[in-house]
C-alpha cells in the first residue's frame, strides 16, 4: 500500500503533541528518538520520524501507533483504510529500569536552551550532577528526575508531579532578572522573578532549596527566598565552565551528606581550585539563619543503589595534545579548550559498555542517562588519565606492542574536527578503534578546540597554531614508538592541521629521515579545495593509500562553504578529485540529519576502512563500491 506524504505530514501535525511525539518515538522508534536534541523544533522531529518510517517501510507501524494515541484524528484522516493496522507491539523483554518508577523525587532538574540563545553544555552539567552524587553514600540514595527543553507553561506541571526537595534550573538568565524557558515553538520565553515566586507560593510544595544555575538569576533567588529555605543564584553573567564546576562541587557536597550552605562553599571552592573565573558570582540566600549551621541534608525519596555494571571493556588510548590541563596538579580533571605552548603525551582508558552498538558513542538522550545508573554511552575514565614524559610514552607503546604479533603492531591516529572537547575526542577515538579492531594501538591527537558551536572562528585560528604539534606527534610516533605502520583518520577541521603537518613532515623526510604512512582517511575535510589541490600531493608521496570521503548531504560543511563563500573539499558539488587520492562519495549511506558524523557512524564506511587497514584494496576491487566517470576523471561511490 502506498501513502500520501503530505497527508501523513498533516496527520502527525494534528494528532501528536510534542509530548505525544516523544512518547511515541521513545517507545516504538528509539532510533529516531536518539536523534532528538535540545532545542529542536517539533516540525523537524516530525520530519525525522516520517523519513525514518518511509525509509524502513514502517509506515503501517507508525499509523498503528498514531491510531493508538489519537484514534479520533486518525479516523478523520484515514477513513478509507479498509483494515486499520493493528496496534504495534511494545518491544518485549525491555531492559529493567534500575530506578523504581515513582512520581516524587529528591532533585528535579529543569533545563532550557532555546533555539536563538547561545548553546550551553547542559549535557555535561547533567552528567556531572549524577556522577558527583554517586560518589557519596548519601548521594546514592537521591532520586533524580530531569526534564529538558522545558516550556514556561509546564513548570507548574512538573512541580506538582514530582514535588521535589531540590529544584535545579540550568539555562539562561536575562540581565533584568528573568529566567529563560522555551515557548511552544522552541523560542525564548521569559519568566519574571515575581511570576516564579507566585507559582511557588500557589503550589503546596516541600521544596527546601532552589538552585538557579543561570546568569543574572540573583533577583529570582531573592524573590524565591520568601517561599523556600534557601536559594542559590548568580549576581551577573557567569562563565559556562565555572557554572558547571560550581554545580559539580555543590552536588558532591550533598552526595557526602553536607548541608546546603557547606555544599555551596564546596562549589565555590571547586571554581577556585581550577582557577576559573567568577567565583564571586554565585550567592547563597536564606531567610533562615539556622540553615547555615545545618550539617546534613537527607534525601526524602530514597532508593537502594544498584552499582554500575562492571562488564564494560576498558579500551586503552594513547594521545598527544596541545591543550592546557584544567589543573596541572591533578591531570585527572582533564584538559580545557585553551591552547598550551607545548605538546603533552599521555594515556587514558575509555569504558565501552556491553550494550555498545557499532558506530555509536552512545545515546544522545542525556536526560535518560541521568535517570539511569547504566547507559550505552562510552565514558572516559578520568582516573586513568595520565601525562607521561616523551621517553615514558614511547616505552609504554613499545611494551604494549610486544604483546602483539609482528603483523599487528600498527597505530591508528584520529585527529578530530571543530567543536570537540578532549573528552569527546577520547570517546570517539575509542569507538573507532574498538569498532575497527585496530591491529595494534589506537591513538588520537586533540588540538585545543573550544568544544562549542560559537567557537568556530577561534577553532580556525587554533588548528592553524596546532600544525607544528600535530607534525611533531606524528614524526615522533613514527621514529620512537616501534610501530610498523601509522594510519590516520582526520575529520572536518582536523584536516587543515593534518594537511599542513604533512607538508612539514615531507620537508623533514627530504632532508633527514624516512617516514611513511599506511592508510590516510580524509573524512569530510573542512578545507578550501584550491589549497587542497596545491598541497595534497604530500599525501601521495608519504602514504600507501589516501582516501577522501565526501558527501552532498553534509549540512555542516555546506554551512562552512557559505561562511567562507567558497565550497569545502568534503562537500559536493563540486567534486574534488586529486591524482593519487581515491575520492569516495558516501551520500547514499543512511546518515544522521546533520550528516557530519558519517565517518564514524555508518557501518558501510566503517567496513570500508576496516578492509583498507588490512588489505589495502583498490576501490575498483572493494565490495559495495561503484566507479563514476566525470569527464576524464574518476571517483567512486559506496552503494546505498
Amino acid at each position: 500500500m502506498t501513502f500520501d506524504t503530505p497527508k501523513l505530514q498533516q496527520l502527525l501535525k494534528q494528532a501528536l503533541s510534542a509530548e505525544d511525539l516523544n512518547e511515541l518515538c521513545s517507545t516504538y522508534f528509539p532510533e529516531v528518538y536518539a536523534q532528538f536534541t535540545n532545542g529542536q523544533v517539533i516540525s523537524h522531529q516530525r520530519r525525522l520520524l516520517l523519513e525514518y518510517a518511509q525509509r524502513h517501510r514502517e509506515i503501517p507501524k507508525l499509523l498503528a501507533a498514531v491510531r493508538e494515541i489519537n484514534p479520533t484524528v486518525y479516523q478523520e484522516f484515514f477513513p478509507e483504510l479498509e483494515t486499520p493496522p493493528q496496534p504495534p507491539t511494545t518491544p518485549t523483554n525491555p531492559a529493567p529500569n534500575p530506578l523504581p518508577e515513582t512520581q516524587t523525587c529528591d532533585i528535579l532538574v529543569l533545563s532550557a536552551n532555546p533555539l536563538t540563545t547561545d548553546p550551553l553544555q547542559l549535557e555535561q552539567e547533567a552528567e556531572l550532577i549524577q556522577q558527583r552524587l554517586q560518589e557519596g553514600d548519601v548521594g546514592k540514595k537521591y532520586l533524580v528526575k530531569a526534564q529538558r527543553a522545558v516550556q514556561a507553561t509546564d513548570i507548574s506541571k512538573y512541580l506538582l508531579q514530582y514535588q521535589p526537595l531540590i529544584l535545579h534550573f540550568s539555562g539562561h538568565g536575562h540581565a533584568n532578572g528573568d529566567i529563560i524557558f522555551n515557548n511552544s515553538q522552541g523560542q525564548p520565553q521569559s519568566v519574571s522573578p515575581s511570576a516564579l515566586a507566585e507559582l511557588l507560593a500557589a503550589i503546596p510544595s516541600k521544596i527546601e532549596c532552589v538552585f538557579l544555575n543561570a546568569c543574572f538569576s540573583l533577583a529570582q533567588a531573592d524573590a524565591l527566598s520568601e517561599q523556600v529555605s534557601c536559594v542559590i543564584g548568580m549576581s551577573q553573567e557567569i562563565d559556562d565552565e565555572s557554572a558547571i564546576r560550581f554545580a559539580a562541587g555543590f552536588y558532591r557536597g550533598l552526595g557526602f551528606g553536607s548541608g546546603y550552605y557547606r555544599a555551596f562553599q564546596l562549589g565555590i571552592n571547586e571554581i577556585n581550585l581550577l582557577q576559573l573565573p567568577d567565583s564571586r558570582i554565585p550567592h547563597f540566600i536564606s531567610r533562615d539563619t539556622s540553615i547555615l549551621e545545618e550539617q546534613t541534608v537527607k534525601p526524602r525519596v530514597t532508593r537502594s543503589f544498584t552499582p554500575q555494571s562492571t562488564t564494560a571493556t576498558l579500551y586503552p588510548l594513547w594521545f598527544g595534545t596541545n591543550r592546557q590541563p584544567i589543573n596541572p596538579q591533578d591531570i585527572t580533571q582533564g584538559f580545557s579548550g585553551k591552547r598550551d605552548n607545548q605538546l603533552h603525551y599521555g594515556t587514558c582508558q575509555v569504558a565501552v559498555p556491553k550494550s555498545h552498538q557499532i558506530g555509536s558513542t552512545g545515546s544522545s538522550s542525556w536526560w535518560q542517562r541521568l535517570l539511569n545508573l547504566e547507559s550505552d554511552r562510552l565514558k572516559l575514565d578520568y582516573q586513568t588519565l595520565a601525562i607521561l614524559s616523551s621517553t615514558d610514552f614511547w616505552t609504554n607503546i613499545q611494551h604494549t606492542l610486544q604483546a602483539h604479533p609482528p603483523d599487528e603492531r600498527s597505530a591508528l591516529v584520529f585527529i578530530h574536527g571543530f567543536n570537540v572537547t578532549f573528552t569527546e575526542a577520547a570517546q570517539r577515538a575509542a569507538q573507532i578503534g574498538y569498532d575497527l579492531q585496530v591491529p595494534g594501538i589506537m591513538a588520537f591527537y586533540s588540538w585545543a578546540s573550544q568544544g562549542k558551536l560559537t567557537g568556530y572562528t577561534a577553532d580556525e585560528a587554533t588548528i592553524e597554531a596546532s600544525e607544528k604539534y600535530i607534525a611533531e606527534f606524528l614524526v615522533n610516533l613514527a621514529e620512537h614508538s616501534g610501530v610498523t605502520q601509522i594510519h590516520i583518520i582526520a575529520h572536518s577541521m582536523g584536516n587543515r592541521g593534518l594537511l599542513r603537518a604533512m607538508q612539514r613532515i615531507l620537508a623533514k623526510v627530504q632532508t633527514q629521515t624516512q617516514i611513511s604512512f599506511g592508510q590516510i582517511f580524509l573524512a569530510a575535510p573542512d578545507v578550501d579545495p584550491d589549497l587542497f589541490q596545491d598541497l595534497a600531493q604530500a599525501y601521495h608521496q608519504l602514504a600507501e593509500r589516501t582516501t577522501l570521503y565526501i558527501s552532498s548531504q553534509d549540512k555542516a560543511l555546506g554551512a562552512s562553504g557559505i561562511i567562507h563563500d567558497y565550497p569545502r573539499v568534503g562537500f559536493f558539488p563540486p567534486i574534488t578529485v586529486v591524482e593519487g587520492i581515491d575520492t569516495v562519495e558516501v551520500s547514499h549511506i543512511d546518515l544522521t540529519w546533520l550528516g557530519h558524523g558519517y565517518f564514524a557512524d555508518a557501518r558501510p564506511l566503517l567496513a570500508d576502512m576496516h578492509g583498507l587497514l588490512r588489505h589495502n584494496t583498490s576501490p575498483d576491487d572493494r565490495f559495495g563500491m561503484e566507479s563514476v566517470l566525470m569527464g576524464s576523471q574518476k571517483y567512486w561511490r559506496i552503494k546505498g
